[in-house]
Formats: C-alpha cells, sequence, structure tokens
C-alpha cells in the first residue's frame, strides 16, 4: 500500500478531509493528513472553538513530526488552492530535498507558476484530474 503525505492549507482541512478518506477507501492508497492522521491534538480543540489556531502549537515539535511523516512517506500530495499556507510550500520544498515524488493539485489557477511547475513531479488542476489518474494506475 502506497504512503502518502497529504499537504494542505489548514483552512482546508474539512473538505480535504473528505476527498481524503473517499480516496483511501476507493483505492490502496494511505494517505498521512498532518492534521488528523499525526498527533494534533490542537486541530480538535480549534474545530470547537476552545483555543485559537495557533495557541497550543509548540513549532519545533510540529515540524519535526510532520518532516519524519514525510521522510517515511513514499511521496507527497500537496494541495494548492489559494488558501495562505506556509506550511505546505515549506512541505513541498522539503519533498523535493528528500527526492520524494510530489504530485501537486492546483485549483486556484497557478498551475503554470513556475516555482511549483520546478518543484512538482506531476501537476493536476482537481482533485478529480489526480482521481482520474490514479484510476488509470489501478
Amino acid at each position: 500500500m502506497l504512503s502518502i503525505y497529504l499537504a494542505h492549507p489548514f483552512d482546508s482541512r474539512k473538505y480535504v478531509r473528505d476527498w481524503e478518506l473517499f480516496v483511501e477507501t476507493k483505492y490502496n492508497i494511505n494517505l498521512i493528513n498532518p492534521f488528523y492522521d499525526i498527533s494534533r491534538e490542537d486541530v480538535e480543540a480549534i474545530d470547537r472553538g476552545f483555543v485559537d489556531r495557533y495557541e497550543a502549537l509548540e513549532p519545533k515539535e510540529l515540524v519535526k513530526r510532520d518532516l519524519s511523516a514525510i521522510i517515511g512517506s513514499d511521496g507527497v500530495i500537496a494541495i494548492v488552492d489559494g488558501a495562505l499556507s506556509y506550511g505546505t510550500i515549506m512541505e513541498i520544498v522539503y519533498a523535493k530535498m528528500l527526492n520524494k515524488t510530489i504530485d501537486i493539485i492546483i485549483t486556484n489557477g497557478h498551475e503554470l507558476h513556475p516555482w511549483l511547475l520546478y518543484h512538482a513531479t506531476n501537476i493536476y488542476t482537481s482533485l478529480g484530474d489526480y482521481v482520474d489518474a490514479v484510476e488509470g494506475i489501478e
């Protein structure tokens, strides 16, 4: 089973989670979602309104944990949808430095951005295009 790190903006986590669960049930792929599949107790507290977005984070611990998941993965899928995400961009760069396969799903019309083209192994312009490509492999 492929194990792929799923980089995406924090603000996009709800629709990405639904898509992740769909892909995992349909295909033999384990998507590692850093907000739900790696210990992130703050996400539930944020979703419930108990803490602010960065209030309960220890940066060194969070980055080391996410990088460890990227290192242990078979590759990275990064969703670039226009929502601000410093983490997603950094995860793409680290994945490139680690020679990982990087599939970038760019839904905001910037699929010709030179930095994204340079770092991507493959570029898709919708979640559906990625699913179609995976289906073609199956």
